[in-house]
């Protein structure tokens, strides 16, 4: 018994497959429809884009959470808005910098009082990694920036311990941090010196 090839569908189409199916036969017919089986991905990727709208979608989620900040507390508040940043795509992230975080930041100016130390650290570091992954969309990084909690609102209530936690790993990049580690480094020094004689 001789073995017969399944002739059937296949899983890919390449471009004149259609033609040589034919023989040539069909000529026009079967040129147009292998342009069209080349080209299909690249016009259903273009046609999907066409009808997104982030900026218009990240709106709709930042108007959404707004209403329900208000009678919320300080924590539960700065974690629905960061919540609300991880449904909104990368294209629109200076829609989310600018109308959610800044906001935020500019409307409940002294949530900073009972929030704790860890949650100001987390915002603040979602702040900088979004600052840092988004300075391709418009004024994202700067307006991120702008959010950020202060050294001062970080150690607000702030035991001992995380006070000078903080200041080691503070967001800043002024010189209050070269002067703590040159005065450590003095510090450091005579220590030694004393420590010889």
């Amino acid at each position: 018994m001789q073995k017969a090839d399944y002739i059937g569908y296949k899983n890919s189409i390449g471009f004149g497959e259609a033609t040589a199916a034919t023989g040539g036969a069909a000529l026009p017919v079967t040129a147009i429809i292998d342009a069209a089986v080349v080209l299909a991905p690249f016009v259903i990727k273009w046609a999907s884009g066409v009808f997104e709208h982030p900026a218009a979608d990240a709106r709709g989620v930042i108007s959404a959470v707004k209403p329900l900040l208000p009678n919320t507390s300080a924590s539960k508040r700065m974690y629905l808005v960061l919540a609300a940043c991880s449904k909104i795509a990368h294209r629109a992230k200076d829609v989310e910098a600018k109308e959610l975080i800044l906001w935020y930041r500019q409307n409940y100016p002294n949530d900073y009082k009972d929030l704790s130390v860890e949650d100001k650290n987390y915002f603040n570091n979602y702040c900088l990694t979004a600052a840092r992954e988004n300075t391709d969309v418009n004024q994202a990084s700067n307006d991120y920036r702008l959010a950020l909690f202060t050294p001062s609102q970080v150690n607000y209530n702030a035991t001992p311990a995380q006070t000078v936690s903080n200041l080691f790993t503070s967001t800043s990049t002024g010189k209050t941090n070269w002067v703590l580690y040159g005065a450590i480094a003095i510090g450091a020094i005579f220590l030694i010196k004393n420590i010889k004689k």
